[in-house]
């Protein structure tokens, strides 16, 4: 159900009626469009739909199934999310913004507050007062009306050709640009008669005074086609043939495939859960770790931090939770890591301590 408010399109995703409505009525107050979804499917369906510019989601609805919607929400450029958090779980929450969530709300959950979170991520992608938008982008602040770009804080001079193209780049978030479409955006600004050469080597300029690098930070190259901002995950540490780094460590650490399933164990790690490599590399972490909250709240399937790392390429870092040892469940903290495999797919890398040890 859509309402018929002005502004720009909120999508809610909570199966909790009580919840759903309070929410609903506390953010149409600010003449804001608003849909609904009781289910994970049905929300995920209003996402590629409505493309609101923020989705509400309760990760535990639908059976937990509210990750899903995490996830997808936060796959698309030009989209916040905000996660609601019923449990009250630190470990959640931390889950949630590892995944890709721009803000995290834990129970009892006040309809008002979640409002005016979600308003201050409109607001966010709101032109700047000034008269132009400001865009960001990892570390990469673009001011429209001050001409003006930083990196990391430090202010970058750009070529009027090298502003524009990142500036149509920006606007575009994420989608991938044609050469055509840049050679439209620079054409007034360029001395020479532009074309795809031309482009080419602006972009080229713009990339090493932005100190881009390989993998791509700001601007990525699109074979055959043209050029979209990098993806926006923070970078994967490389994971080459890692065994002697692996053994060298004291701490017991696995590292888990794009699957989740076991690629790699040290020495500690076997010590540590009381089987032998062979016995764990293949199978699923849930089998192995059986992860759960401190609470006794579940930590896999839609909820499993792992696969919120992969989701959202952030870590997860020194978080407490229960897994199963050799000796049985033990408290331990332990870190998520996403890292980078030789053939350039995502993995994760777990390193795991015991509270008591």
């Amino acid at each position: 159900m859509t309402a018929r408010s002005a502004g720009p399109p909120i999508v809610i995703a909570e199966d909790d009626a009580d919840i759903l409505a309070a929410v609903r009525d506390a953010i149409r107050s600010d003449e804001l469009q608003v849909a609904t979804a009781r289910t994970a499917s049905a929300a995920i369906e209003a996402i590629h739909f409505h493309r609101p510019s923020v989705v509400v989601v309760d990760v535990a609805m639908d059976g937990r199934r509210g990750w899903d919607v995490l996830r997808a929400s936060t796959r698309r450029a030009g989209m916040s999310a905000l996660a609601l958090d019923r449990s009250s779980d630190a470990l959640a929450r931390r889950a949630a913004l590892a995944c890709g969530a721009d803000d995290v709300v834990g129970a009892p959950f006040d309809a008002e507050e979640i409002a005016a979170r979600v308003r201050a991520l409109v607001q966010r992608q709101l032109p700047d007062a000034r008269g132009g938008p400001v865009y960001r982008h990892r570390d990469l602040v673009l001011d429209v009306a001050a001409h003006e770009v930083r990196v990391g804080g430090r202010v970058v001079g750009l070529t009027p050709q090298q502003f524009a193209i990142l500036a149509a780049l920006c606007e575009s978030a994420g989608a991938t640009l044609h050469r055509s479409q840049l050679i439209a955006r620079i054409a007034a600004v360029d001395d020479e008669p532009p074309s795809d050469r031309a482009v080419d080597l602006h972009v080229s300029r713009l990339r090493r005074r932005l100190g881009d690098g390989r993998p791509a930070r700001y601007v990525d190259a699109v074979y055959g086609i043209g050029y979209r901002l990098a993806p926006a995950h923070d970078e994967a540490a490389p994971l080459a043939d890692a065994t002697a780094v692996l053994e060298a460590l004291p701490e017991a650490v696995l590292v888990l495939d794009s699957r989740l399933e076991i690629r790699a164990v040290n020495r500690s790690a076997e010590v540590f859960l009381g089987r032998q490599r062979g016995d764990l590399v293949g199978r699923g972490c849930d089998e192995v770790l059986a992860c759960r909250t401190c609470g006794a709240g579940p930590l896999a399937g839609p909820s499993c931090l792992g696969k919120a790392v992969l989701a959202g390429g952030s870590g997860v870092r020194h978080a407490r939770a229960l897994v199963r040892a050799a000796d049985g469940p033990v408290e331990v903290r332990f870190s998520h890591v996403p890292v980078a495999a030789a053939d350039g797919t995502r993995a994760v890398a777990i390193s795991i301590h015991p509270t008591h040890a």
